[in-house]
């Protein structure tokens, strides 16, 4: 089946992968992992399992047509990139970027929304360097440096080569998505297809109920009960979604003032930012906050 394999969009988080994976998932030549974001090539655990697992658990063996996958956390591990290639050669790649303080509060946001945040958005950031110790750190406290778009696409780049890298920005595919489906498909080799644009994808939400979300995302004694009666870890995950997605209402988020925007980026983004608009040669003039 890996020779069928086209694309595989690495990124990044909270910058409208989930509308871009609904829109592509439409098309009948191209067929997505069973359920969203599999985190195969960034799961230790997971990927331990080896390339016959990912394909048949995830994938239906009786489709024809090209295979990708959609996933965010593919662009901020540093192993992702050589497990994909080793095991998928050169395929596609594919970057969806955010203005990485609009991407960093949205990222707090969840995390805060799951139960696992108790610190305010500036300490949470003065803080990070100090808090990503482990593997679960990196996941859910990376506000800052998941912003940190130039190493991410360079790695991919030297990996699969800058011909084979593309990259969007979210500002793109909210506003014109038709464009950057159209960009896609000539991108990849998908033959043209009239796409439904009018779907709507993870809005933000919060939780109905703490008790459930603290089951779901904090280690606890019946997690733990029940997992032992769950051999299967994807199961597992499979219930834990569910579950999730089952307790979200839409957020009542207060947007952050322009003052606080344009504190953090001086703070954290001003130089990523200059260097990727020279890079990418794209206007990036929105994400400075009136700085030149």
């Amino acid at each position: 089946m890996k020779e069928r394999f086209t694309f595989m969009c690495v990124g990044v988080q909270k910058a409208g992968t989930s509308t871009f994976h609904d829109l592509m998932n439409q098309h009948p030549a191209l067929h997505l992992p069973k359920y969203k974001e599999t985190h195969f090539f960034r799961d230790d655990e997971k990927y331990r399992k080896g390339l016959d697992f990912y394909f048949s658990f995830h994938f239906h063996p009786s489709e024809e047509g090209m295979l990708a996958e959609i996933n965010p956390e593919y662009s901020y591990f540093p192993v992702c990139a050589e497990r994909i290639s080793e095991n998928l050669g050169t395929i596609k790649i594919i970057f969806i970027l955010r203005n990485p303080v609009e991407r960093a509060y949205s990222h707090y946001k969840m995390t805060q929304s799951r139960g696992l945040e108790s610190l305010d958005f500036i300490s949470a950031l003065e803080k990070e360097a100090t808090r990503l110790n482990t593997a679960f750190d990196h996941i859910n406290f990376s506000y800052i440096s998941r912003g940190k778009y130039i190493s991410q696409i360079e790695r991919f780049e030297n990996t699969f080569g800058k011909e084979n890298v593309k990259v969007f920005l979210f500002e793109e595919l909210i506003q014109n998505p038709e464009a950057i489906v159209k960009s896609t498909i000539e991108f990849v080799g998908l033959p043209a297809f009239e796409f439904d644009y009018s779907t709507k994808s993870n809005v933000a939400s919060e939780p109905n109920s703490k008790l459930v979300r603290d089951f779901v995302y904090k280690p606890n004694k019946l997690k733990k009960a029940i997992g032992k009666l769950i051999p299967s870890k994807a199961l597992k995950d499979k219930i834990m979604v569910g579950l999730a997605n089952m307790n979200k209402k839409p957020a009542a988020s207060k947007p952050l003032s322009t003052e606080l925007k344009r504190q953090v980026y001086d703070t954290y983004f001003r130089e990523e930012v200059s260097a990727l608009e020279q890079k990418l040669q794209k206007d990036l003039s929105s994400w400075k906050y009136g700085a030149s």
